[in-house]
């Protein structure tokens, strides 16, 4: 169950956790590399002792029963002079012809960049044999509560850019109607290309706008969709208060969805307080709690000002003590 679930940052121990994981989904957001999974562990835990490399990614895990199965990132600075926020904004202009008494809503595609740096939330993945558990929203929650609690490491601006439908083969339509075509790489290829390095999409994308309704059916119909396993985050992200920005991925026309830390109400309502050595005396409010060590969960919370009040059993599971720091944000979204 989530409550019993713990999410806590990447240590060197989970690298084989992550492989299996990767092994067992497969996906563009957790590469089964022995090489590459040991290089997002040093970066995350570089990130957290304050030393972040390039953007500063933090990666937080989910233990359940001692056994990790899950794992979501935290990209502390997505955009730059050196590597921008490559999107495509979607533009409706009417036309209208009076010689062939004709009007309809024609739809643009405009390459546009954003420099200003904003904290992404990057790919979140959950074993198969733990989804219907609430590990997603979990996992979601935990990264909102870190920034909260950490506003130093992050920044005022959020940004989740959402998997779109793909094929059976890791195929994007999208893609194939319009980047696989001008740089002659399939989807995979150039995705893990963009993770290093940007530069190519402004170089090969056609300059102007882009008529969708030129392109084909396929590439048409997955623009700003999210793929059946990416509905569950799209439907949390907007409940916790994120807005599709009306921007979609160059690559995959996977959606943006976005939000101001200022604009979350569940971030805007979690707080610090100290954990009290006297037990719980009144009604308790489930909430997320966030430690002085960084381990994140759900527990029962007797709340009275700055002050916390857990059942013995639920610090222990939590790994802290009376006196200690807690940050607590409220569960009911």
């Amino acid at each position: 169950m989530t409550t019993e679930a713990i999410v806590r940052p990447v240590t060197e121990a989970d690298a084989a956790g992550l492989l299996a994981l990767a092994e067992v989904l497969d996906t563009m957001n957790l590469p089964g590399d022995p090489a590459a999974v040991a290089q997002l562990i040093a970066g995350s835990r570089a990130a957290f002792a304050g030393q972040p490399r390039g953007e500063g990614t933090f990666v937080l895990v989910a233990e359940l029963a001692g056994r990790l199965v899950g794992t979501a990132s935290l990209i502390a600075r997505h955009g730059s002079p050196q590597k921008p926020h490559h999107y495509l904004e979607v533009i409706s202009r009417p036309v209208r012809s009076e010689s062939l008494d004709l009007s309809y809503i024609r739809h643009l595609l405009r390459l546009g960049t954003d420099e200003t740096p904003r904290t992404e939330l990057g790919g979140l993945v959950v074993h198969p044999d733990a989804r219907g558990q609430g590990l997603g929203k979990l996992l979601l929650g935990a990264r909102l509560l870190l920034i909260a609690a950490h506003r130093q490491w992050f920044c005022a601006r959020l940004i989740a850019e959402l998997l779109p439908p793909l094929r059976d083969d890791g195929g994007n339509a999208f893609w194939d109607a319009i980047g696989g075509r001008l740089t002659g790489l399939a989807y995979y290829r150039a995705d893990r290309l963009c993770r290093a390095d940007t530069t190519f999409i402004s170089e090969v994308w056609p300059q102007g706008d882009v008529i969708l309704e030129l392109l084909p059916e396929p590439a048409r119909a997955v623009l700003g969709q999210v793929g059946a396993r990416t509905e569950p985050i799209r439907s949390l992200l907007q409940r916790v208060g994120f807005r599709y920005l009306n921007t979609v991925d160059p690559f995959d026309a996977g959606p943006h969805y976005g939000a101001r830390c200022a604009d979350v109400p569940a971030m805007a309502a979690s707080s610090a307080a100290t954990l009290s050595a006297d037990a719980p005396r009144a009604e308790l409010e489930t909430m997320l709690c966030l430690t002085a060590d960084l381990h994140i969960g759900l527990a029962g919370v007797q709340r009275d000002a700055d002050v916390v009040r857990l059942a013995p059993e639920e610090a222990q599971r939590l790994g802290c003590a009376p006196g200690s720091s807690l940050w607590t944000m409220p569960w009911s979204w």
